[in-house]
């Protein structure tokens, strides 16, 4: 550990200077050289981070129009009466400088991890009152502090679906405290409680349990067999998150958040279905105009049934732009799709439905969050009468798999559209190669020149796809 720098900084409870009024906390960026080699092979130096539990207002720590960076001097006349927060930052330093000879005898370079434990004990077991928020109370911070945050042009900006993952969590810690009259601390949160958190909200979910929650203003559903594994395990990724997050403030859990055990198996419902092109026709061909809801629910399945796009994927043309490409042979419409989540890209053309939607709108339409669009489907699907009974097989829980026989109108989900539009593209013949070039496309270059070639080679793929849908005779599939 050589040439140490300390920087100090705020964790700031609003993005505008002027609304930062409330006390914050204080932290410390430690820099001393550690660093390791990312996956493309570059070296990355990282910094390691402690809470040094204090509060302070950001006028006493530095200057607004810079946006409270620290500021001795400012600092040194706001504090001159009360040297509580001065005294913690020497003895952060005393102890930082004590924790660097050890290694440095050792000629050891510590991770920012050891690092951050070792001036925990160190520090925290004798002069820091460690954080006293229950789990729900934390929970509701950070709901808070991401609403504030989501949309801005910042790395770690959460998304309003992502958002709603915690609200949904939150909701549940609320269910399972009125149900046992038991307040979630982080202190106590062991393995045993954790199973407990899930089985109880199991039993409320099959109202074995009667509970009445004033914040969920909605009728709370139940299901005679209780959650789905599917269910759980995306409720348990937020929680576990959740918890690491507060870990890094320094809360103290004795549950190993890192065990991969607390999240159950992967096991996906399965539905035997996919939505045949004379029921895409029906829905092409119907009028909801007259109601919002089933029109958005239309347009979204209409579109991601003809294009094979996911709802993240949805979720992101709303604000792509559409492009044009015409020469002496073609001319279509198409939107360059990226796929975050599995670093891809695609050029996907529009086929004449797709087109006649985004011309009555003016643009791509306003994808909601994919539980309106899932209701709604359902709302559509109900309306215009399409309940042919389909088979599904689910994992729940703790009841075992069920195989059932449902009306489509209760299975569909945004889920179901890339696989309407594979299946049916194979139906027609179209060759699996081609389909794949749209629903499985390659993963985004990393270099200039690579970039510029795959450009070309998502064009000629495209152009590919639209010789395919020349060939076949159908109003559904046509340009």
């Amino acid at each position: 550990m050589k040439n140490i720098k300390i920087r100090y900084y705020l964790e700031p409870k609003a993005s505008i200077p002027e609304e930062r009024a409330k006390p914050e906390l204080i932290m410390a960026e430690i820099s001393y050289g550690y660093a390791v080699i990312n996956s493309q092979g570059k070296k990355r130096h990282t910094p390691a981070r402690y809470s040094l539990q204090e509060n302070i207002i950001p006028s006493k720590f530095g200057k607004k129009e810079e946006n409270f960076k620290f500021n001795e001097e400012i600092f040194k006349k706001a504090n001159k009466n009360n040297a509580t927060i001065k005294t913690k930052m020497l003895q952060f330093e005393g102890v930082l400088n004590e924790i660097a000879n050890e290694y440095i005898l050792k000629i050891e370079e510590p991770t920012p991890k050891e690092l951050t434990s070792k001036l925990a004990i160190k520090l925290r077991t004798e002069t820091v009152v460690e954080p006293k928020l229950s789990i729900l109370e934390y929970l509701y911070g950070k709901i808070d502090k991401e609403k504030e945050n989501s949309g801005k042009s910042m790395k770690k900006s959460k998304k309003g679906n992502t958002i709603k993952t915690y609200e949904t969590l939150s909701h549940l810690i609320e269910n399972y405290q009125i149900a046992t009259n038991v307040k979630l601390s982080f202190e106590e949160f062991n393995e045993a409680k954790y199973w407990n958190l899930w089985n109880i909200l199991d039993d409320i979910l099959q109202d074995k349990i009667k509970v009445v929650n004033p914040n969920q203003i909605r009728k709370q559903r139940k299901q005679e067999y209780g959650y789905l594994v599917v269910s759980i395990r995306k409720h348990q990724k937020t929680l576990l998150s959740t918890l690491k997050d507060a870990i890094k403030e320094g809360f103290k859990v004795p549950l190993d958040v890192h065990d991969t055990n607390l999240i159950l198996e992967d096991f996906d419902a399965v539905k035997d279905f996919y939505v045949e092109t004379d029921l895409i026709k029906k829905i092409i061909d119907s009028d909801v105009s007259w109601d919002a809801k089933l029109q958005t629910a239309k347009d979204y399945f209409v579109i991601a049934s003809l294009t094979g796009m996911r709802f993240e994927s949805m979720d992101e043309a709303q604000n792509a732009k559409i492009q044009t490409f015409k020469d002496s042979k073609y001319k279509f419409d198409y939107i360059h799709s990226i796929h975050n989540k599995t670093s891809t890209e695609v050029y996907i053309p529009f086929l004449k439905p797709v087109q006649d939607i985004i011309l009555r709108n003016g643009k791509f339409p306003s994808i909601p969050s994919n539980g309106e669009i899932n209701s709604g489907l359902k709302l559509l699907f109900k309306h215009l009468k399409i309940n042919k009974l389909e088979s599904v097989t689910k994992v729940t829980y703790r009841n075992g798999t069920i195989s059932t026989k449902e009306p489509m109108s209760s299975l569909i989900s945004s889920h179901d559209c890339k696989g309407t539009f594979y299946s049916n593209l194979y139906s027609l013949n179209v060759p699996e190669i081609v389909i794949d070039n749209i629903t499985h496309p390659d993963r985004k270059p990393k270099n200039a020149m690579a970039k510029i070639y795959n450009k070309t080679t998502m064009l000629t793929k495209a152009k590919l796809f639209v010789d395919e849908i020349m060939k076949i005779d159908s109003d559904v599939y046509a340009f």
